[in-house]
């Protein structure tokens, strides 16, 4: 198996970066169309329901697959024997948390008064099995910029994994719906990369290996436990306090919110990190990729996010119906959000690259230790206070990695105010044209459609008009 470490051109990372993004919106397309699919025949306490479980199984996933993928792809030198250590270790690790899963899953059911989430939780629990492998596949892949496989993938079993979750939820099986839906399509996608893509691998393991890898992992993992502890325990708490109908608009806003960014972020990530790790010993060459990425992230994340924050109350209404208007108010306040998040990743992936991922681990402590307190003193007050609170921190946040990288590779304020400032003007300049068409248009449906259209050339001119250097980026250059 080959595990490519060579100097790549532009064109190969433009191509690379176009079969990301391609395969980031037909999984995030298909999967929006099951979703609201399944939102329409489903009840938000079903929702509510799934977003405690998945809250306990994303965070054991942790264990299984963080970090993994990371050292893969930045490890300059990887061969067969280091994949199949990394896997074994992910698979043992896979069943020490799936056992603990399915011993205190009575206690999660007790602890919500919920008998019913006791198999649910069991069974999908299984997915930390799927995951491990799939997190060797996918990096393997990623290493060696073959995006047009990842697309692939996700053609065959994306539409599978929905025809099967929506017919469940038309046969009547609520909860299971939701449940089968994904672990088929991981399921699917592990079978295809292994017999399909002929990903193949021994579970053979060597402890002079696991020295040198398992370091850089732990960084890592330790990075997403921090992370990821405080969304669950923002889930799991909103759940105990109030009902699983109000839990589901918080976590439904959270994830609509996170359908577009995550298109942009994980195809960034996916397609940076290889990148930057070739470039890691290069500051200069390394500081004008960084920009050109937030250049050209908010270039199309902040339009996109200003619309959908305008038009929260229409989209919501439009596809999922009114009972799930509930989440507008949320999905408002998540765009801002996301829009922090965006900038944010393209930081830590240049930390990742240079090797330096306890910087994220500082990080993470410090948004974990604000995030705790704004949860004991916001959530008594109400779930849209706690939103508020979630995205102030984390636009500080994403203000302290602006002083790491000046620090770390001088990219500095001066220089992030100029890549962020026209897109901030042109996004401005969208958001006065969508109030004008919605205080004028009554309509709901010709207020998408007219704000959208009209909308994109009011953009780009603005763009043009500001000589944004995206204007020029988003054309394929030698």
């Amino acid at each position: 198996m080959e595990f490519s470490g060579e100097v790549i051109d532009k064109k190969k990372i433009f191509n690379s970066f176009v079969w990301k993004v391609l395969e980031r919106l037909f999984t995030q397309g298909i999967n929006l169309i099951v979703q609201i699919v399944l939102a329409r025949i489903l009840l938000p306490d079903d929702f509510g329901s799934l977003a405690i479980i998945v809250a306990i199984t994303n965070y054991a996933a942790i264990f299984v697959q963080s970090g993994i993928s990371t050292v893969i792809i930045q490890k300059k030198d990887i061969d067969n024997l280091d994949i199949s250590t990394l896997l074994s270790s992910s698979l043992l690790i896979a069943l020490i948390v799936y056992l603990l899963i399915f011993i205190f899953a009575p206690l999660v059911s007790a602890f919500y008064s919920m008998p019913s989430l006791t198999w649910p939780l069991r069974i999908l629990g299984l997915i930390l099995f799927f995951n491990a492998i799939n997190s060797i596949q996918t990096a393997i892949l990623i290493r060696n910029l073959k995006f047009k496989s990842l697309f692939f993938r996700s053609v065959i079993a994306i539409p599978i994994s929905g025809t099967i979750g929506i017919g469940m939820a038309l046969s009547g099986y609520g909860i299971w719906a939701l449940i089968f839906q994904i672990l088929s399509n991981i399921l699917i996608v592990d079978i295809i990369m292994s017999f399909g893509l002929n990903c193949k691998f021994s579970l053979s393991f060597s402890l002079k290996r696991a020295r040198k890898l398992f370091p850089f992992c732990v960084g890592l993992l330790m990075t997403s436990l921090l992370a990821g502890f405080s969304d669950i325990l923002r889930t799991l708490t909103i759940g105990k306090k109030y009902t699983t109908e109000s839990l589901a608009y918080y976590d439904k806003a959270n994830t609509y919110s996170a359908y577009a960014t995550q298109i942009a972020t994980q195809s960034t990530a996916s397609v940076l990190l290889p990148t930057f790790s070739r470039s890691q010993e290069n500051y200069v060459r390394l500081k004008g990729m960084v920009r050109k990425s937030v250049r050209l992230t908010c270039f199309i994340m902040m339009p996109l996010l200003a619309f959908v924050a305008i038009n929260s109350h229409q989209i919501i209404s439009i596809l999922l119906t009114e009972k799930w208007l509930g989440c507008v108010k949320y999905l408002q306040i998540f765009c801002l959000l996301r829009i922090a998040i965006c900038i944010s990743t393209i930081d830590k992936q240049v930390y990742f690259a240079m090797g330096n991922s306890l910087i994220g681990v500082y990080y993470e402590i410090g948004l974990l230790i604000f995030n705790t307190i704004l949860l004991v003193f916001a959530l008594p007050f109400g779930i849209m206070y706690l939103a508020i609170g979630i995205t102030l921190v984390e636009l500080v946040g994403m203000l302290i990695l602006f002083l790491v990288s000046n620090k770390l590779f001088n990219y500095s304020f001066k220089e992030r105010l100029k890549d962020l400032v026209k897109p901030i003007v042109s996004t401005s300049t969208l958001i006065v044209w969508l109030i004008i068409v919605n205080s004028i248009i009554l309509n709901s449906f010709l207020q998408l459609i007219l704000g959208f259209i009209f909308g994109v050339i009011i953009y780009l001119f603005t763009s043009y008009f500001l000589k944004d250097e995206c204007m020029d980026s988003i054309r394929l250059r030698k």
